[in-house]
């Protein structure tokens, strides 16, 4: 009797099955994605290893038998539902900078401190050790869109990343020839949503995730669709949304602004994919979306390693122009070839990033570039890209200076993004950019473009 091809079972990993399990018992709520996070809610969660402080002059108030915790410079109130005031005050009191919030949990009630943790942790209560040392290892502000609070960002994915960019700068000559490089995508993968102990799961908010993750494994389905009397139907496969980005007024706008007006097309293909408008079974109604080319081949895998190696280049001159032009070459491909099910945007960025700082450049958000990426040409991206950097890239100042720098400029790049595309009309939207151009370069808009 044959014995069995026991290989696949003896080849696979329980760290993958813990995950994959971990994943697809993570399903995130039906209904929209936030996926731009535009909701600043905290997210960086607290662990028993922390110090928890308060902000100064917190106290304890109640009033119509309802907890909170108010603070008056800066002003806030937070509403602590299920305990009484004692209890509260007694952690408020544990929380004295000193003790970790595993000696805390000895001093007061369990429930209680639970409840303070749940509903004022990232508000107006802190950990700042464990803040700064992850800001000393990648920048908070380069793993979103748009910065806000620290405590905005998932703790899991903040240190996923670090993992990833540490990871990457230790291994950046495997770039220089193909199966190497190959390995490094793919190990940086497994990193991102696994951690670098592969004990640290991160599972990130594409749809696609809540079927499994796969990490480190090329997705290389196809995407089906089918035309129909009633319109374009999405049935299968890879496929990324891709909206026009700050409404269609500014989106118009800002494609003419790099040369490529037919941006704006609901259908449009080339060599590295193709944008159409289409509706799964599950949606509500039909949208833009943006679909990989496949098969997923070395040819596409090359053309993602070769401007990323003249980008580490160019930084070791350094060359920061170039550098950058040729990280957004990089960056455009990563996202058009979509290599994995989830978490290509947070790889491709971090690895951006890391050249950027190679050439002498600071770190910049993600902003909304990874969706600019699916609709534009390749040159026009580049364009966009360099604008970007030029905006946000500027090195300087503390982490926390340099934080609340971005963190203005991209509320003001937001604000002026929704004024334009709610304006009246096209006059009314040229007076704001006439009057706001620096509103408008934040946007990543040029002022006088047509």
């Amino acid at each position: 009797m044959q014995s069995p091809d026991l290989s696949p079972i003896l080849q696979s990993s329980p760290h993958v099955a813990a995950f994959e399990r971990f994943v697809t018992a993570s399903k995130r709520p039906e209904g929209p994605r936030d996926y731009l996070f535009l909701d600043k809610k905290p997210r960086f969660e607290p662990r028993r290893e922390d110090v928890v402080v308060p902000l100064p002059g917190l106290v304890v108030r109640e009033r119509g038998g309802v907890v909170r915790l108010v603070s008056e410079a800066p002003r806030a109130e937070v509403v602590i539902p299920g305990a009484s005031r004692g209890a509260v005050e007694r952690v408020l009191a544990a929380l004295d900078g000193d003790k970790l919030l595993a000696e805390v949990g000895w001093e007061v009630d369990r429930a209680a401190l639970a409840a303070v943790l749940r509903h004022a942790f990232g508000l107006v209560l802190f950990a700042p050790a464990a803040v700064s040392a992850l800001e000393s290892r990648l920048s908070g502000a380069s793993v979103v869109r748009f910065p806000a609070s620290p405590y905005a960002v998932e703790r899991v994915y903040w240190e996923n990343m670090a993992d990833v960019r540490e990871a990457f700068a230790a291994a950046t000559e495997r770039v220089s020839e193909h199966a190497g490089f190959v390995r490094l995508l793919r190990e940086l993968h497994v990193t991102a949503l696994m951690g670098r102990g592969l004990d640290r799961f991160y599972k990130p908010a594409s749809p696609a995730s809540d079927e499994g993750a796969a990490p480190g494994h090329f997705w290389t389905a196809e995407s089906r669709v089918a035309d129909t009397a009633r319109g374009t139907v999405f049935l299968d496969g890879p496929r990324v949304l891709a909206p026009e980005v700050g409404g269609a007024r500014f989106f118009a706008r800002l494609v003419a602004s790099v040369g490529d007006p037919d941006a704006t097309l609901p259908v449009r293909g080339s060599s590295s994919g193709r944008v159409v408008t289409a509706r799964g079974e599950r949606d509500d109604a039909p949208k833009t979306w943006f679909l990989p080319a496949r098969p997923l081949d070395d040819d596409h895998i090359e053309a993602l390693r070769a401007p990323l190696a003249e980008a580490l280049a160019a930084a070791r001159e350094p060359h920061a122009d170039r550098a950058a032009r040729a990280a957004g070459r990089f960056h455009y491909r990563y996202v058009r070839t979509h290599p994995f099910r989830c978490a290509n945007q947070s790889v491709a960025m971090t690895i951006v990033n890391e050249v950027l700082q190679r050439a002498g450049l600071a770190p910049i958000p993600h902003l909304a570039l990874d969706h600019f990426a699916l609709r534009l040409s390749e040159p026009a991206y580049e364009a966009l890209f360099a604008r970007a950097v030029e905006r946000f890239g500027a090195p300087g100042g503390t982490p926390a200076a340099r934080l609340a720098v971005l963190v203005q400029k991209t509320t003001t790049a937001l604000a002026f993004m929704d004024a334009f595309s709610a304006a009246p009309t096209d006059a009314a939207a040229d007076a704001l950019l006439s009057s706001s151009p620096d509103a408008a370069g934040l946007a990543l808009l040029e002022d006088g473009a047509r």
